[in-house]
């Protein structure tokens, strides 16, 4: 494999690729400076590294994604040109940013742009065999103009290269622990309001009702998610007046926010609060008093999200230092005033091209990227200043999930929908990615409107199918998001059971650069893939397994673990409620007897899920 720099006359190109070491893969990482020394050129299909590949019979590997079906596999010989891109102005919102070849060999090389806003992959058979790979910043609306003082810096992209697709996967999200991702101050176990309550049936009773039932199951955070600002009516819609952050719903919160917060704390839970800094909603009188920080795109025949006004973007241009200045204000504020310990950045329009305003600082073909630049520094800005605070990446759920913008919050949200057959396709995904401690979703919610596949209802849900719920999840961040107070006694104390071995067992592995690695194939919603998969969380010799049989999964499997010794005598042990030893085929042996024959797992008790540690048996 080769690495290399595009070509571009009349301009001067820096490349930098830095290698990041890790256990499993070589990882680069690739940046790229285009300048000039003197008059102007105009740049705009300026790929940040090519990756030349020898003749191998590769298979391109690739994922969609939409609201509610992020991660949807694909694959296609590269014997025909794939070209992959982003033009809607967030990463995942039609495809991630990445991309896996897999060699006939077994050799594979994962190519991942670092970047929020528009990205392109072109793979490119070069006839001999060999595959060329161009990644970078998307061509599509987009022109940076260069002068002397004034370069482009493209985008970073991550190049993992192993022997085999699980080790290239590995590598990569084992490189960004390391290396890209910043240091966790926390790993709570944490509640949201959202999806029982939404914004319509949430207020402070309500709230602290679910607060002091969290405490008791030894939950440390509740995130009050959107509902909490606007006026003072009870009926008020968060989606229209998003924007305007002073404005406090006083009737469903008396006491405001600060208040709010002060109470969870008294109760003996953190608090945790949800803001869509970028967004501004149709009636939110901030557009109208800062019209220095409003997006807009007033080319001919461009039309954006309002049909009275086809320029109107919805969003505030971090581009432009007013922006940047009303942003981070805003969020400081926030923060300061209700001591959050954690805070939810939401993201819920498509910008496409970005705003065009040559008023702002930015020019006419670069806001989009300007915008994106500035979102980076507020958020390193606010961490800076508030280093108690956990920073949630979510964007309509998983519609924004980049290393661009995981190299500067602490876990991204995978999905809004998160029944546990569609958690296990995400994480599979994700897991090619992220480590361990950037992945955050909640376990299968109780949703408060409907929706084809959530319908978890406390009082009827067998505790097979909730332990699954939250074995599901066990391998990562996760949360809550339930009406704890519906929760039967019996179903608390699998709650609390589960918690205790999340804290024993994962929370040391998440804060040691923990990798979560796939162990089967992966499985799909609505009955199809892998129907018992299970999955691997490693860190500096730790190791804990999750498996589930979901729906049209055979009686037993066996579990084929990565990573052990082969001459080490290892024991196994199940954790948690739920399983007993008639699940275990086996509870101790060589590691190469444990990778070779696999642990069997069998339905006997009648559970559906298992939580396994592997540790060395003099440990």
């Amino acid at each position: 494999m080769e690495l290399h720099a595009p070509d571009l006359d009349g301009v001067a190109l820096f490349a930098e690729h830095l290698d990041l070491p890790n256990p499993y893969a070589a990882v680069t990482r690739c940046d790229l400076v285009a300048s000039v020394t003197d008059g102007e050129t105009t740049l705009s299909d300026v790929p940040t590294v090519v990756v030349e590949l020898a003749p191998g019979d590769w298979i391109v590997h690739w994922f969609t994604s939409a609201w509610g079906d992020e991660f949807t596999p694909q694959l296609q010989p590269a014997t025909e040109a794939v070209r992959l891109a982003s033009t809607t102005g967030r990463s995942s919102n039609g495809l991630h940013p990445w991309v896996c070849l897999e060699a006939g060999s077994g050799e594979s090389v994962v190519v991942s742009p670092a970047w929020s806003g528009n990205w392109r992959i072109d793979v490119e058979p070069t006839g001999d065999g060999g595959v060329r790979v161009s990644a970078g910043i998307s061509p599509d609306r987009f022109a940076r103009v260069v002068r002397p003082g004034r370069p482009f810096r493209a985008p970073t992209v991550y190049v993992s290269t192993a022997s085999t697709r699980a080790d290239a996967t590995a590598g990569l999200a084992a490189a960004v622990s390391r290396w890209v991702a910043p240091r966790t101050p926390d790993v709570p176990l944490t509640w949201n309001h959202w999806w029982p309550y939404e914004d319509q049936e949430i207020n402070a009773d309500t709230f602290l009702g679910d607060v002091a039932v969290a405490k008791e199951l030894g939950y440390d955070l509740a995130v009050l998610d959107a509902g909490w600002f606007g006026g003072a009516d009870a009926a008020s819609d968060w989606w229209k007046i998003r924007g305007d952050w002073d404005d406090e719903n006083t009737v469903r919160f008396p006491d405001g926010v600060a208040g709010l917060a002060d109470a969870t704390r008294a109760a003996g839970v953190g608090f945790g609060i949800w803001c869509e800094i970028e967004a501004l909603g149709f009636d939110a009188r901030v557009a109208a008093a800062k019209p220095e920080i409003v997006a807009r795109r007033d080319d001919p025949g461009f039309t954006g999200i309002r049909e009275d006004d086809p320029g109107w973007l919805g969003y505030v241009c971090l581009g432009s230092p007013a922006g940047r200045a009303h942003a981070f204000d805003v969020l400081d504020r926030l923060v300061t005033r209700t001591g959050a310990r954690w805070l939810k950045v939401d993201f819920n329009l498509d910008p496409g091209p970005g705003c065009s305003r040559t008023d702002h600082g930015h020019e006419a073909g670069d806001g989009l990227y300007e915008h994106y630049l500035g979102l980076y520094a507020i958020l390193d800005n606010l961490r800076a200043a508030h280093p108690q605070l956990v920073v949630e990446d979510c964007s309509s759920g998983g519609l924004r999930l980049d290393l661009g913008l995981l190299a500067h919050v602490h876990c991204g949200f995978l999905s809004d929908p998160d029944w546990t057959e569609f958690q296990l396709q995400l994480l599979w995904g994700i897991s090619q990615m992220l480590p361990a401690a950037s992945i955050f979703h909640f376990s299968e919610s109780q949703w408060r409107t409907t929706h084809p596949r959530q319908h978890l209802d406390p009082k009827t849900i067998s505790a097979a199918d909730y332990d699954a719920s939250l074995r599901a999840v066990m391998l990562h961040r996760f949360a809550l998001s339930q009406k704890l107070v519906e929760l039967p006694d019996a179903l608390r104390d699998r709650v609390r059971a589960h918690a205790e071995d999340y804290r024993a067992h994962v929370v040391p592995a998440l804060r040691d650069h923990g990798v979560i690695r796939p162990l089967t194939a992966q499985p799909r919603r609505d009955g199809g893939g892998e129907r018992w998969p299970a999955f691997q969380l490693t860190a500096d010799g730790s190791h804990v397994v999750m498996a589930v049989a979901l729906d049209g999964a055979a009686d037993e499997c066996r579990v084929r673990p990565l990573g052990l010794s082969p001459e080490t005598i290892y024991s196994v042990r199940l954790l948690g409620p739920g399983a007993d030893a008639a699940d275990l085929g086996t509870a101790e042996g060589l590691g190469s007897e444990l990778t070779d024959a696999g642990i069997p797992l069998r339905r006997a008790s009648g559970a559906s899920s298992w939580l396994l540690v592997i540790e060395e048996e003099d440990a």
